[in-house]
């Protein structure tokens, strides 16, 4: 009797979750296949049985193993039975191999520095957690950035990231992909340069004020354009913390007389607002200059209204003015 193996294959089911195993022997001249079942994870054990030779049992595990008797000898193997390698590959006995790539479950991007001026850079970077909870840090070559939007300019492909001009100090979002994660960060972009932004730049009025009352690029929030009717141009509505767009905010001044006091004369004028200052002034003849500022003078305050009373208004005329600064 001769027994020797003659071949080993392995057949995978999708449908059982089972591996179908067969061999093949010779036995007399006659060539016997013989199958066995074994579901997935689990070992599985061989019984063949002839009146010509003792049953011979062998168990085969997830790698394979030889067993043998005294007429031959038997290898068994189930082929590329493994675990996931993060871009490494598992190799059979048959002599195949599978490759499973690295993927990442989780992406943080950062910036450094996270608080920035307009018009300056800051460098981006990041980390990934991969799918065995290792933590991969990448540069910002590595990341692929998305397009960029207001405040950031652009986003150069090493991740220098660079700030454009801003009305405001502004929170930027800015968002990247490494292999299958997505992640986004954030930073502060300063308003440095309160007078830069778009066709407001160099106006001498700050851009967050003509942004708040006309928006963006609005030619009506140019300094001298008084757009509410009201006789005050936007220049002077800033310095005066009035409201550009309503022309029932508007500076006013009076002139009153004193009972029974006919060489004095009240100056009232409103509003009068926190971090402005007030200066009465006065010529004797309009065209005649300078103003000269208004001496000898008593001043009480009503609300947001204020009356400086003139002590030495006994000329046959007179004419003021009041000088509003915003330091």
């Amino acid at each position: 009797m001769k027994i020797k193996p003659s071949s080993i294959g392995c057949q995978r089911s999708l449908r059982s979750r089972s591996i179908v195993f067969a061999y093949a022997v010779e036995y007399n001249g006659r060539r016997n296949v013989c199958p066995a079942t074994m579901f997935a994870g689990l070992a599985f054990v061989i019984l063949y049985a002839s009146a010509g030779f003792a049953d011979v049992v062998s168990t085969v595990d997830g790698g394979g193993q030889r067993v043998s008797s005294a007429s031959y000898t038997m290898d068994g193997s189930v082929g590329g039975i493994g675990g996931l390698s993060a871009g490494g590959s598992v190799t059979n006995s048959g002599g195949g191999s599978s490759t499973q790539p690295a993927a990442a479950k989780s992406l943080t991007v950062n910036a450094t520095p996270s608080s920035i001026d307009e018009g300056s850079t800051s460098q981006l970077g990041g980390w990934a957690v991969m799918d065995d909870d290792s933590i991969t840090m990448l540069s910002g070559a590595d990341i692929t950035w998305d397009a960029p939007a207001y405040p950031i300019a652009s986003i150069a492909s090493n991740g220098l990231l660079a700030a454009s001009a801003v009305y405001t100090n502004t929170q930027a979002t800015f968002s990247g992909r490494y292999l299958d994660a997505t992640g986004d960060g954030h930073l502060l972009v300063l308003d440095s340069n309160p007078d830069n932004y778009g066709i407001y730049a160099g106006d001498s009025l700050p851009d967050w004020w003509q942004v708040q009352y006309f928006g963006v690029n609005n030619p009506n929030a140019a300094p001298g354009t008084d757009l509410d009717g009201d006789g005050q141009d936007n220049f002077f509505e800033f310095t005066a913390g009035l409201v550009p767009t309503d022309s029932q905010s508007h500076f006013a001044l009076r002139i009153e007389p004193v009972p029974g006091q006919p060489a004095l004369r009240n100056l009232v004028f409103s509003p009068i607002i926190a971090g402005r200052t007030y200066s009465v002034e006065y010529r004797d003849a309009l065209a005649t200059p300078p103003w000269i500022s208004l001496a000898g003078t008593t001043q009480t305050d009503n609300g947001d209204e204020r009356t400086v009373t003139d002590t030495g208004a006994s000329g046959l005329r007179k004419f003021y003015r009041v000088k509003v600064e915003k330091p």
